[in-house]
């Protein structure tokens, strides 16, 4: 039987569509990289360990206090004044107003020990009046202070023994610019202070003695009792804070030998029966009962063992 040939066509596609379908991508064989021989072993030093390098310490700096005080023959208290006020001042600003006492002595000695500056600011005519031009001096030492606090305490001031501990924690707080203390003052022995009276309001009250420096706080210009001011409002028109730690006056703890040239001469000569000019208040006065400071107990007690004054009970 013959076969037939079965004859099969193949349809051609053009060119270009061909071309399409198949790309023109091209395929490179994959070979294998050829074996190296392992890497020699580096002695690299590890990421983690301490690099010897010096750091810079990172502290926030502390507030500085200066302490500003106007003298005049201030010998008696002034050593202790010093002591008191080198335990927590940073720098103490001092005028001396011609004193013919031992003051400018003890002073330089004190210079040996603390930072004391001492400037020299003679004072004329009648001291504790018109014509000392008190302002003048104290907003002196407002310019001269370098402190980022300004403390403005009296050489016969001592402050309570808890200041020192509590100094950090006043200076840090951000809210206050002004402190004021319990003034406590005595009179004429260590064992009574004196209160207000009708008409003499001078005695139990919160005395500024303490602010923040550069913020406008000045002395009015007053050239006797001169008081601060802020921007030509008085301190107690505006927000401050009120600590419960007292400053001490002992400006009148003595008796008869209180300084000749003080404000209250009067009053000292009328309270030991001594004759006088009329005042216009009565003398108030109660016992004290809280404790001296250290510095004054001790002060006391050398005084009372030698007879020369009635040492303190506390």
């Amino acid at each position: 039987m013959k076969r037939t040939r079965r004859t099969i066509k193949f349809r051609k596609r053009p060119l270009r569509k061909l071309k399409k379908r198949t790309g023109r991508r091209t395929f490179k064989r994959y070979t294998a990289p050829a074996k190296q021989p392992p890497p020699a072993v580096i002695d690299v030093p590890l990421v983690f360990e301490p690099v010897d390098v010096p750091q810079a310490t990172i502290s926030e700096t502390k507030p500085r206090l200066t302490v500003i005080a106007p003298i005049l023959n201030e010998e008696k208290l002034l050593p202790l004044f010093l002591e008191s006020a080198a335990s927590y001042a940073d720098e103490i600003l001092i005028v001396d107003g011609g004193s013919t006492d031992a003051s400018v002595r003890i002073i330089d000695e004190w210079k040996k020990r603390a930072n004391i500056r001492l400037f020299h600011m003679k004072q004329t005519g009648l001291p504790y009046s018109d014509d000392w031009n008190e302002s003048v001096v104290r907003n002196f030492l407002v310019d001269q202070a370098a402190g980022d606090w300004i403390m403005a305490i009296d050489a016969d001031e001592i402050m309570d023994d808890s200041f020192r501990d509590a100094l950090p924690r006043l200076m840090a707080q951000k809210e206050t610019d002004a402190i004021s203390f319990p003034w406590v003052q005595f009179w004429m022995n260590p064992q009574t202070i004196r209160i207000n009276a009708a008409n003499d309001n001078h005695w139990s009250v919160n005395k500024y003695l303490m602010w923040r420096n550069h913020i406008g706080i000045r002395y009015d210009d007053a050239k006797n009792h001169c008081k601060l001011q802020m921007f030509g409002r008085y301190m107690w028109e505006i927000p401050n804070k009120v600590e419960v730690i007292p400053a001490y006056h002992y400006h009148y703890a003595f008796g008869s030998r209180v300084k000749a040239n003080d404000n209250r001469r009067r009053d000292v000569d009328q309270y030991l029966g001594k004759p006088t000019g009329r005042i216009e208040y009565d003398i108030l006065t109660k016992p004290f009962t809280g404790k001296h400071p250290a510095i004054m107990k001790s002060y006391f007690a050398e005084k009372k063992e030698k007879g020369d004054m009635n040492g303190s009970k506390r």
